[in-house]
């Protein structure tokens, strides 16, 4: 698949993991899933954009450097409530995200590409 159709998705809970990968496969996207973020750095740098959920940086020593680290544009999932340092090509979806949502930002990412 072609890397602008790739998204590597990085959550704690397998459960959205999987959520996320599916709706993204439905819309033609290749999704690629991990439960940390130093297992997703070497995918992300060929994605399109990297989509990591806010646990991952209370669960994940060094999950906030890593996050800076990660190629490509990243989408950051927040409950809001969280302190989050955003860093250059971040965008913010907060929870409960809607799909509709979610493949906007991903679509707009994907034109752009092109």
């Amino acid at each position: 698949m072609l890397a602008d159709r790739s998204i590597v998705v990085v959550a704690p809970d397998q459960g959205l993991r999987r959520s996320l990968a599916f709706a993204l496969e439905v819309e033609g996207y290749s999704a690629e899933s991990y439960d940390s973020l130093w297992k997703a750095e070497g995918s992300s740098r060929a994605s399109l954009c990297t989509i990591v959920d806010d646990e991952i940086l209370k669960s994940e020593a060094g999950a906030a450097q890593s996050l800076q680290r990660l190629g490509g544009r990243v989408i950051l999932l927040v409950d809001g409530m969280s302190p989050l340092q955003e860093h250059d090509g971040t965008i913010i979806l907060t929870k409960p995200i809607s799909g509709a949502d979610l493949l906007g930002v991903v679509n707009s990412l994907a034109a752009m590409a092109k």
